[in-house]
């Protein structure tokens, strides 16, 4: 599993973690295996932003946009990315990242992870930050330790 650290302004965090926001554009996309799966992990930065780790999303494919797409894709892109069409004209070409099923956690701060500061756009995490993250991440779901530990009954148990 690859895991990406990916920063995010808001109000675009917002959107991607409520699932309006299905497309995000990077002037740049990252090397993925064929059948690898993706997990980015959102910062928010800015200056209205938390600064943090604030949630996860599965990348499910990247594709290039050239400068004059048809009016079509621009339209369609338009609405999935949650930008104008001046905002997308202004920087084309890019890279559309088709992103899934996101998660809000709470806020893990950068020095969780080891890191000083955010990256510009994005990078690659670590299999240990990712699995810092991911602690963090199933505190959501579990807040109290032992219940972790808990399983089902199979049945004719």
């Amino acid at each position: 599993m690859i895991n990406i650290l990916l920063s995010v302004r808001r109000p675009f965090s917002e959107k991607i973690l409520s699932g309006e926001k299905g497309w995000e554009l990077r002037k740049n996309a990252p090397r993925i295996p064929r059948g690898e799966h993706v997990t980015l992990w959102l910062y928010e930065s800015g200056q209205y932003g938390t600064r943090g780790i604030i949630g996860k999303c599965r990348l499910v494919v990247t594709a290039g946009l050239r400068p004059y797409p048809p009016k079509g894709i621009l339209e369609w892109t338009m609405k999935q990315a949650c930008v104008t069409e001046e905002h997308l004209r202004n920087y084309l070409p890019c890279y559309v990242w088709g992103i899934q099923d996101p998660v809000r956690i709470s806020t893990v701060p950068l020095s969780d992870i080891g890191l000083t500061r955010p990256p510009q756009s994005w990078q690659y995490l670590t299999d240990k930050q990712a699995a810092i993250l991911e602690q963090a991440a199933c505190r959501e779901c579990y807040p109290h330790e032992d219940q972790r530990l808990w399983e089902p009954r199979k049945e004719g148990e």
